[in-house]
């Protein structure tokens, strides 16, 4: 009997040190877990906290791209203003100019018409004076011829 005892103890203690193995072997391969998941957890940290700092530049830089392009727009909007302000300028001295010509044409007109019937006024007067002389010549004669008959 004694053997199977010593081999129920031999068995009991293979049984002991393979439970204890085993229980070895889950701490190791929990603790490994642990650690595996720690380090995922901190890649998986690192790897988001670079995708938000590389949103971040991305959004700096369309920012600034935007405010370049504004500024940009801006600088043409105003040498746009500029030009059509030059350009209605130059259109109202132009116009300026035409009506000055105008005027002057038409004051030219004015005064050649003015002369026209100060000398049509004047050939009307010594028509008209001339005429009245006439008449007032034949209107003596029939006095005088009157006066004579």
């Amino acid at each position: 009997m004694p053997e199977i005892s010593s081999g129920y103890k031999t068995s009991s203690s293979d049984e002991l040190r393979l439970k204890n193995y085993r229980n070895m072997i889950e701490q190791k391969h929990e603790i490994e877990l642990r650690d595996m998941e720690a380090r995922n957890a901190e890649e998986t940290q690192k790897v988001t906290d670079h995708h938000r700092e590389q949103l971040s530049q991305l959004r700096g830089a369309y920012d600034v791209q935007i405010s370049e392009e504004a500024e940009a727009l801006e600088a043409r909007l105003h040498d746009l203003r500029l030009n059509n302000l030059e350009r209605v300028g130059t259109e109202k001295r132009a116009a300026e100019i035409e009506i000055d010509k105008i005027k002057a044409n038409s004051h030219a007109q004015i005064d050649e018409t003015k002369k026209n019937a100060d000398i049509q006024i004047e050939a009307l007067h010594k028509q008209l004076q001339t005429s009245t002389e006439v008449l007032h010549d034949q209107a003596r004669k029939t006095a005088r011829r009157e006066r004579e008959a």
